[in-house]
């Protein structure tokens, strides 16, 4: 499986404790279906959740990341990291 796209997002606010991180992630499987994994969790621990949609389109994989996206800048976290 070959990544095509990821970003890394982070929210830290000190006075409400708050450390978080969301990853998502595109790829391409091997039987040609688009894959976005969305893993968070707390900064700095092992522990984390993740959700999994598989799509026969890019452009549906695409949109999904999009919204995905959005709902985080939504929520106030920064982008950390992006490689396309």
């Amino acid at each position: 499986m070959s990544i095509a796209m990821r970003s890394t997002w982070t929210k830290v606010d000190d006075s409400t404790n708050c450390f978080r991180f969301y990853a998502i992630s595109l790829a391409q499987d091997l039987f040609n279906d688009y894959v976005v994994s969305a893993e968070w969790g707390r900064m700095g621990t092992k522990r984390y959740r993740r959700k999994v949609a598989v799509f026969e389109s890019k452009v549906d994989a695409v949109a999904y990341v999009g919204k995905l996206e959005q709902v985080r800048r939504k929520h106030h976290y920064q982008m950390a990291d992006a490689q396309i």
